[in-house]
């Protein structure tokens, strides 16, 4: 990822120039209110009608094309929180604030607000709209969020920027691929780094590693523990190491490796389908981990 981002920061640049000095910036709009969320601009392009009106058609159309209606669902993150966007209403302007909904419950929490109408009356005034398609990058807990939108303020108008402006935002900071699962590497010495929420627990308190036999899965009463307790003392992207002792699998078997992941009561291992969602599965068949 970090390779890639000063080819992006390239790009940014260049897409500016094509236009003229801007005044303005989408990214202005957009406040983030989740403390452990931060907004940066991946793109934006001014004067788009060139690009929006592409002749022959091409892609580009589709990041320009206006969603509707202003309330829609965006999608889940990699532990099956969902998102949406809802249009607010207020005295001083229209706004689509994002909300998360954390998995398996009703509640509702806003965490960024993307000015998108205000009129000149307060002296601000701004149009803003959302394009293109919102989604969420499971793997790296990011939200891109196009938006197109155009200023006549007294600055804008002033540096003769009142042209549209067209980009992408990424809201960073989502929980990701690697925030919930451990990743192996191959024997014989097992290790996983440790994620910020394991199996979407909010933290991990206490790993246990069991191996068993695959004939006997999916009843995790019959793994045996292979080291418990492995990563005390260790924090948040840390390195486990496990040394596996146990020979080979004798011919026709398989051996499968688990671990147990533990915060407060919760405890869970691997992951299993409900009500749509992938989310940790509950371990309390596996037997107490006990080692010599």
């Amino acid at each position: 990822m970090h390779l890639i981002r000063p080819a992006i920061v390239t790009g940014v640049l260049f897409l500016a120039a094509l236009g003229q000095t801007a005044a303005f910036s989408l990214l202005d709009e957009v406040t983030v209110i989740d403390p452990n969320l931060n907004a940066e601009l991946v793109w934006e392009m001014i004067d788009t009608k060139t690009y929006c009106q592409s002749s022959p058609t091409n892609p580009d159309r589709l990041a320009c094309r206006v969603i509707a209606p202003d309330e829609f669902q965006i999608g889940v993150d990699a532990v099956g929180n969902r998102y949406s966007v809802i249009e607010a209403i207020e005295t001083l302007g229209t706004y689509l604030d994002v909300y998360r909904r954390p998995a398996g419950t009703n509640f509702n929490n806003r965490i960024a607000r993307i000015t998108k109408n205000v009129e000149e009356v307060v002296g601000q005034p701004t149009k803003l709209f959302a394009v293109g398609k919102w989604e969420i990058d499971i793997t790296n807990g990011i939200l891109l969020l196009g938006l197109k939108g155009e200023c006549f303020t007294i600055t804008c108008v002033g540096d003769n920027d009142t042209v549209e402006h067209l980009g992408v935002i990424r809201i960073t900071g989502l929980p990701a691929l690697m925030d919930v699962i451990e990743s192996y590497q191959p024997p014989s010495m097992l290790s996983f780094n440790l994620p910020r929420h394991p199996e979407g627990l909010p933290q991990g308190d206490r790993y246990d590693v069991y191996q068993g036999n695959v004939a006997g899965l999916p009843d995790f009463s019959l793994a045996q523990p292979l080291a418990c307790d492995v990563a005390a003392g260790k924090a948040v992207g840390d390195r486990v190491e496990v040394t596996d002792p146990l020979p080979d699998p004798a011919t026709g078997e398989t051996r499968y490796y688990l671990t147990a992941v533990s915060s407060g009561i919760d405890q869970r291992a691997g992951r299993t389908r409900l009500a749509g969602n992938l989310m940790g599965r509950a371990a309390s068949s596996l037997p107490p981990c006990v080692t010599p």
